[in-house]
Parts: structure tokens; C-alpha cells; sequence
């Protein structure tokens, strides 16, 4: 199977996207991960070309961020549907590589005063390779447990990671970065998660931290104009660079996360929707063995200095 982001995104043998891919902060925690869609826009899409070094293969990774009212249901939730569910956002990811796909979600319900924190519900997670499900979980929160159902390669089990203090989905927690409250260039937040894999069932530590910032140049930086139609970042989008790490027993896995400096204006032509909030442009995961980076090997035999990596680089951004 590609490196599909659940191996990414969760933070797995090599990661999930999921993007997938989301994160929150429990109800006893609120303040620091905040809606991203606040009160003035309905969903948010992101597209991103999703680039196989060690192959050389180009897939597709599309997020969704979509709000909904009290009281609806949502009926495509892996396999299961979410019914009456509170006032939140369900944030999705699917990673596409031909036959190969990985699609996760998690909902949020919004909480405080202004319902404007996250806790996270429930959530899911389904790889496929060749067409064929490999890989299937359905999870939901208790107040202070992670339950699961898990199937791999058609065989079934179930269970419970115990979850306290600050935690994050193991989904979309990626996308959910863009809304700490306190960001800045020294912005450093530890965290748990719990993280369900066909190989793990555990809770882990992870680590957000940003070492610089630098200016990102995609296709999606490359499309935006001024009213002049001149390049509105002719040399790059200014970009936080967070690092995201592991610590367990299991070896971790690290990210580089390249977030917005600054707010996007919106392109739609309405007057309450102002702007997208520190835009997740582009991501990078090295292939790693026992914590190391796998490099390439020449004909010769002689390793070459850029490490075999998943990268991920935004093509599109939209506002619905």
C-alpha cells in the first residue's frame, strides 16, 4: 500500500493522513484549538498533490471541513452514520493513489460559550490497496476513553485506550493546527492522541513546534493575484514550519507542516466571509526505518543526500 496517511496522518508505522489530516482539545482544555469555519462560512476544501519520492508516483489528497447545525445527520460516516448529532464540523480526508485510498473523518461538536471549541465525537478511518478494503476503523469518545472497532484484512476486534489531560483526534489533527489560538512563531504544544492501527492500539505523545519560518511556493501560492493581476506571492507564501514528533515505546515518526503566516483572504463574493485561517500549504514526511531517514541509492551504490519522502503541496483552496 502507498504511503497512504493513515500511515501519514495518525502518526502510524509511517503516518495517516489523513491529513487525516484533525485535532482538538478535550472540554477540560478549551482554549487552544478553535473552529476554523467560525460564523462566517459553511465548509472549507483543500487540495493537494501528493508526491511518492521513492516511486516518483503523483496522487490526490482532498480535505473537507463542513459544518453542521444541531439535530442533523450524517449518513455517510464510514460505515455507519452519525444521527442527531450537536452543532460542530466534520472534517475528511481521502488520499488517492490509483486502486490505493485512504479516507478518514472525525466529527467535533462545538462547546463553549460561543460554541466555538472543539471536542471530538467520534471518528473513522478505511484504507483500500488494489481496490481491496484492507483496513477499517470505527471509533467514538467517552469522556475519558477512545473506543474502537478495528478490522484488518476482514478479521474483527475491538477495545478502549484510556485518554486524558489535552488530547487530539488521530485523524484530521493536521488541518485542526491551523486554529491554536496562541499561534506564533514560538509556538510549542504537547499533546496526546490515541492512535489505532492494524498493528497498534495505544495512546501517544506527540510534539508541535515551530523552528522557522520560510516562504512556500506551490501551484495554489503561484494562482493567487492581486487586482492588478500581478502574483500576489511572486517569491512565496510566508509559512510557519511546525515539527510534529512522537515519543513512545514504538520508533516515531516526525513531520515538517508548513501553516500560512498570515490569513487568506477569501475569493468569495460575500461580506461576511473574510478569510481562511493559516492555511496548511505543504507537507513533508521522510520514509524512515527504526527512526531513521531512508535515502536514495545510486546504481553505483552511492546514497544520495536527499531523503526518499511523501510530500504533499496544496493546488487548491476554496470556501463554500
Amino acid at each position: 500500500m502507498k504511503k497512504i496517511l493513515l500511515t501519514v496522518f495518525a502518526l502510524a508505522t509511517i503516518l495517516c493522513l489523513g491529513l487525516g489530516l484533525v485535532a482538538c482539545n478535550n472540554a477540560t482544555t478549551q482554549g487552544q484549538l478553535e473552529n476554523p469555519l467560525g460564523f462566517d462560512h459553511k465548509s472549507e476544501t483543500f487540495v493537494y498533490d501528493a508526491l511518492d519520492t521513492k516511486s516518483g508516483e503523483i496522487g490526490e489528497y482532498t480535505v473537507k471541513i463542513v459544518g453542521y447545525d444541531g439535530g442533523e445527520t450524517i449518513t455517510d460516516f464510514g460505515d455507519s452514520e452519525l444521527a442527531n448529532v450537536e452543532k460542530g464540523i466534520l472534517v475528511t480526508g481521502k488520499l488517492e493513489f490509483g486502486e490505493d485510498s485512504s479516507s478518514t473523518g472525525c466529527y467535533f461538536k462545538l462547546v463553549g460559550s460561543s460554541t466555538s471549541y472543539m471536542v471530538p465525537v467520534a471518528s473513522y478511518t478505511v484504507h483500500t490497496q488494489n481496490g481491496k478494503e484492507t483496513f477499517r476503523l470505527q471509533a467514538t469518545y467517552g469522556s475519558k476513553s477512545y473506543n474502537y472497532e478495528r478490522t484488518v484484512d476482514g478479521k474483527k476486534d475491538s477495545g478502549s485506550i484510556k485518554i486524558s489531560g489535552t488530547y487530539f483526534d488521530n485523524n484530521e489533527f493536521h488541518q485542526m493546527l491551523r486554529t491554536v489560538s496562541t499561534y506564533s512563531s514560538g509556538l510549542s504544544l504537547a499533546y496526546n492522541m490515541p492512535l489505532v492501527t492494524p498493528t497498534e492500539a495505544l495512546s501517544v505523545s506527540i510534539t508541535a513546534t515551530t523552528s522557522s519560518i520560510q516562504k512556500v511556493v506551490t501551484s495554489y501560492t503561484d494562482s493567487l493575484l492581486n487586482a492588478d493581476n500581478t502574483q500576489r506571492y511572486p517569491e512565496g507564501m510566508d509559512c510557519y514550519v511546525v515539527n510534529i514528533n512522537r515519543s513512545t515505546e514504538v520508533a516515531g515518526t516526525s513531520q515538517t507542516l508548513y501553516y500560512a503566516l498570515d490569513n487568506v483572504p477569501s475569493e468569495i463574493a460575500h461580506p461576511n466571509v473574510r478569510f481562511m485561517q493559516h492555511i496548511l500549504v505543504k507537507i513533508i514526511e521522510p520514509y524512515k526505518v527504526d527512526g531513521k531517514a531512508t535515502f536514495t541509492v545510486t546504481e553505483d551504490g552511492k546514497q544520495v543526500e536527499k531523503p526518499i519522502r511523501m510530500e504533499y503541496t496544496l493546488r487548491s483552496a476554496s470556501i463554500g
